[in-house]
């Protein structure tokens, strides 16, 4: 058996990928011995993963020296909407750079994260992926909420291929103000645990 060279990266990948997933919904128990024992590691390198989630803002650390997922409320869920939709209208302002993305686009995150990319701004980058770590947890309520956002991602996108960035701005404003209206249900709908753990 090829033994593991880094135990703490591979719990924290996993315990954030399945936290922003919404594998458990707010408030939900994140057993360190479970987790370590589904991971095959030792309890050492999951307590220290959740510690850094728990900077992180994804879990809570609990007074019984557990944690559970952090809970999902709708004024941060709208606030940091906004403050995504602002980071890309500043990165519009200041857009560098080629018009059009070199590697294809698959939906409305990867234009948002290119274009920051084009905007120049290291400081901004680094708060827009902050606040966007945050907002994945939330991607499959959103869907539940709002529908599909196929048809607004093409929008945006022919917006872009037609070098049209001032339509492009006024599609990501819209985009979130969806979003920023539904906050309430689409935060209610995230902070649900799964199905399968009912």
């Amino acid at each position: 058996m090829v033994r593991n060279r880094d135990p703490f990266s591979t719990a924290l990948e996993d315990l954030r990928g399945r936290l922003t997933s919404g594998v458990y919904g707010g408030g939900a128990p994140v057993v360190i011995l479970d987790e370590a024992k589904r991971l095959n590691l030792s309890t050492t390198p999951v307590r220290e993963a959740l510690a850094w989630l728990s900077g992180a803002g994804l879990v809570e650390h609990v007074s019984t020296g557990g944690y559970r997922a952090s809970r999902i409320e709708a004024g941060i869920v709208r606030d940091r909407y906004r403050f995504r939709r602002d980071c890309l209208h500043l990165s519009l302002e200041n857009f560098t750079g080629p018009s059009t993305p070199t590697n294809p686009l698959t939906s409305p995150e990867d234009l948002f994260d290119w274009i920051v990319g084009r905007g120049g701004d290291l400081a901004l980058g680094d708060a827009y992926h902050r606040v966007a770590f945050h907002l994945a947890r939330l991607r499959t309520a959103e869907r539940h909420v709002l529908g599909d956002p196929t048809s607004a991602f093409a929008a945006m996108s022919q917006s872009l291929i037609d070098e049209r960035i001032d339509v492009l701005g006024v599609l990501v404003r819209e985009y979130h103000q969806e979003r920023i209206g539904a906050a309430v249900a689409i935060a209610f709908e995230a902070d649900q645990p799964p199905p399968d753990q009912v």
